[in-house]
């Protein structure tokens, strides 16, 4: 009996091996940023709103942040817009 228990077990997670698991449908979200006249789109395909917004602010800050060293109220402001973005 134990050999048989053993023998479907065994089976089982042999065959759980050969599963594909579905990924979620991915959709394409658009994002519109606008500092101090300056406006910045971008659209990105995610799994989720939360992916796609994520990278979105990450790119917004990078955008306006342009590589330039900016004082600490300069970053607090892209910050804030690069948090709420306008719906398009």
């Amino acid at each position: 009996m134990k050999k048989m228990i053993l023998t479907v077990l065994l089976l089982a997670s042999q065959t759980s091996l050969g599963w594909i698991s579905t990924s979620a449908t991915e959709k394409v979200y658009d994002f519109k940023f606008r500092l101090k006249g300056e406006s910045f789109e971008y659209s990105q395909k995610a799994d989720s709103y939360e992916d796609a917004f994520e990278r979105a602010a990450q790119a917004c800050y990078r955008h306006y942040k342009a590589g330039r060293r900016i004082s600490e109220d300069q970053g607090l402001d892209i910050i804030d817009v690069c948090a709420n973005p306008r719906s398009i």
